[in-house]
């Protein structure tokens, strides 16, 4: 979170850390320090609080303790909120967006770093597991219809948090913030007045400018599985097949749980598919970039 102005004097307050194992950085301008060093220890306790229940890194987070036993009963109403709002891209994207993904996206993994062959037949069968319809959620108890099936909140938990971040950032008062906890949340323009700039990584020259908006980036070529090209992290639960390689997706929308979810349903979709599913949220837009390709 970058830019936080309050009219004091000219100073940055910075943390970097780790959130869902990645780094991720905060950085506050022009408050006292003192007084951004609170802002900043609140943010990082929550956004900590929340990767415990989210996690598939963190062994006895929720989200693990559901995938273990197929069932949990009275999650957090956070876990709650952040699973319903996951099957509802699930529902509106056809299934492009599925965090039911999670078995098949190991299976695909191990056997690529394995060098096995894999055939169709094999893909059909490891996605049997695979259908966000089968997910119960309700304050009660979250459950799944059916053994062996497992989630990953990785495509939009990162935005969901962001935008807690920010909801607190709000809260203290902040007008002035560029938040970037992998995905970007703006909390209104620069102090100057002028739009915030984010540089798209891999694609030289492109930016995004955001004010008051969300921006979330999805590309192949953030993890490859084994050493080999074809095979990367962006899994299009339908079909068993990966994202263009190289392809970067770029959504803005007005929070970054969204951007964030359709950022990866957008990333396996075609490029006219894509265009159709951001029109179902108001205000949401997606940029597709081949580096190299003249696009």
């Amino acid at each position: 979170m970058s830019g936080c102005v309050r009219g004091r004097e000219s100073v940055v307050t910075k943390w970097e850390g780790v959130l869902f194992n990645a780094e991720v950085d905060l950085a506050i301008h022009d408050l006292p320090e003192k007084e951004a060093r609170t802002l900043i220890s609140q943010c990082v306790a929550e956004m900590q609080r929340l990767e415990q229940i989210f996690s598939l890194y963190v062994p006895d987070s929720v989200l693990c303790a559901l995938n273990r036993e197929g069932q949990v009963a009275n999650p957090p109403a956070e876990f709650v909120s952040l699973v319903s709002d996951a099957l509802e891209v699930a529902a509106k994207s056809g299934g492009a967006f599925d965090p039911t993904v999670q078995p098949y996206w190991v299976w695909l993994r191990e056997s690529v770093e394995a060098g096995e062959v894999i055939d169709d037949a094999q893909r059909v069968r490891q996605l049997a597991s695979v259908d966000y319809r089968k997910v119960h959620c309700a304050q009660e108890k979250v459950r799944y219809e059916d053994a062996g099936m497992a989630m990953t909140l990785n495509g939009i938990a990162q935005g969901w948090i962001t935008d807690r971040v920010c909801e607190l950032l709000r809260e203290a008062g902040a007008k002035h913030c560029l938040v970037n906890l992998g995905e970007f949340h703006a909390l209104g323009a620069q102090p100057s007045g002028k739009d915030w700039r984010v540089a798209i990584r891999g694609a030289e020259k492109a930016e995004v400018r955001l004010r008051g908006d969300a921006l979330a980036v999805s590309c192949g070529a953030g993890l490859y599985f084994g050493t080999g090209e074809g095979n990367n992290h962006l899994i299009n639960p339908r079909t068993g097949g990966c994202s263009e390689d190289r392809r970067i997706v770029a959504v803005t929308a007005a929070d970054a749980s969204t951007a964030d979810a359709l950022s990866t349903a957008c990333a396996v979709l075609g490029d006219g598919e894509a265009q159709d599913l951001v029109k179902k949220w108001e205000g949401a837009r997606v940029r597709i970039l081949r580096p190299g390709a003249g696009s």
